[in-house]
This record gives structure tokens, C-alpha cells and sequence, in this order.
């Protein structure tokens, strides 16, 4: 039986390209402060975004100048978080897209928190046959867990890498190293175990 992953892009640009959802656009507004951060982190493309184009619909706003005189970001924020604007998402995709952005995120990559950002980006190829930058990944997510995953309890975290054959966007076959991340958890409210989440990343030579 084929096993189940979360995917997860080598970047946060191709998360955004390949996910380009609104709910992972009202997630990651939801962690923001202020319209000028928005506008630092996602540049020229918020003002196009169709998440936005919604909004100002349902508000009945010319645009976007518009909608930041009439709306605090607040008022905005929660006007997007609102069923008319997008569906909910369950508690558990909800964490898991939080930790595929994390892994897809590097160091330094966000203003807010220069710290966010797994640590996977700064190793070559060769280095992540290395055992120790297994250990040195699994502080990291851990790390990661107890700062910005409070939902849940870690019950265990590992994390694996494998090489394989495989062929890369219709190139011929080439090694790939694919670092498997496995974690078992649950709900910290309500002592609820989640299913296993695994999360794969792919790097080719």
C-alpha cells in the first residue's frame, strides 16, 4: 500500500505558486499585523490576489486603496477569515499547513521573525546524508513545534533520509535524497490523537 505524505515545496515562493489557495493566504494574513507588513511580505502581488478580488465583492469596494481606508487590518483579517470568503479548514490540515510552510520557509526569509524557518535550506546534497544533520533537523522542527504549534503535543517526532532513482520534471532518472518526516501527535486541548502525519521533502543532485 503507497504511503501517504504531505509534500512539501523547496520553497515558500513554490508553496504559494503550487498551493495558491485561499485558505493558505487567510493562514498566513492571520500571523500579521498590520497592511504594510502584508504588503513587505507578499510585494506587488497582493494587490491582484483573487483572495482580495473576493473581498472587495463582498464589500462592495473599488479596490484595494479602498478597502485599507475603510477596513482596520483587523476588520480586514476577519472579514477573510469569514465562510463567505473561504471554508474552513479541519484543526488537523490546519497544523499540517503549518508545518509544510514552516519546512518550505528558510532562515531569515520573514521579516517578522527572522528565526522562522527551517534549517533543511542550508545544507547541500551531500550534507544531508550526514547522520548528524538529522539530529541537527529534528531540534530544529522541534524547536519549531513548541514555539508556533501549540495546538498539539509531541508525542514522537523522527526524521528520515533515503536516496532513490527517479526521474525530475521528464529528465532522465537521477538520485534523489527525500527527507521524511514522521510525527505523532495530539489535540492539546482535548487529549485528542491525531492520524500520523508524515511530510516528505525532495532534494536532487
Amino acid at each position: 500500500m503507497k504511503e501517504s505524505f504531505y509534500p512539501v515545496p523547496p520553497s515558500f515562493g513554490a508553496l504559494m505558486k503550487r498551493q495558491g489557495t485561499e485558505r493558505n493566504f487567510v493562514e498566513e494574513v492571520q500571523t500579521l499585523d498590520s497592511y504594510q507588513e502584508m504588503e513587505r511580505r507578499l510585494g506587488k502581488k497582493i494587490t491582484g490576489h483573487e483572495t482580495i478580488a473576493k473581498l472587495l465583492v463582498a464589500k462592495a469596494l473599488p479596490d484595494y486603496p479602498a478597502m485599507k481606508h475603510t477596513l482596520t487590518f483587523r476588520q480586514f483579517v476577519e472579514a477573510l477569515a469569514a465562510d463567505a470568503i473561504v471554508g474552513r479548514v479541519s484543526v488537523e490540515d490546519s497544523i499540517a499547513q503549518n508545518i509544510r510552510l514552516y519546512l518550505s520557509s528558510r532562515p531569515g526569509e520573514y521579516f517578522f521573525d527572522p528565526s522562522y524557518g527551517c534549517i533543511v535550506h542550508g545544507y547541500s546534497f551531500r550534507q544531508l546524508s550526514e547522520s548528524s544533520i538529522q539530529g541537527q533537523l529534528k531540534q530544529s522542527v522541534t524547536v519549531f513545534l513548541e514555539k508556533f504549534e501549540k495546538r498539539i503535543v509531541v508525542h514522537d517526532l523522527s526524521i528520515t533520509i533515503n536516496d532513490v532513482q527517479e526521474s525530475a520534471e521528464g529528465r532522465s532518472q537521477t538520485i534523489c535524497r527525500y527527507i521524511i518526516l514522521t510525527l505523532n501527535a495530539s489535540l492539546a486541548n482535548t487529549r485528542q490523537q491525531l492520524k500520523e502525519m508524515k511530510f516528505k521533502l525532495v532534494r536532487y543532485i
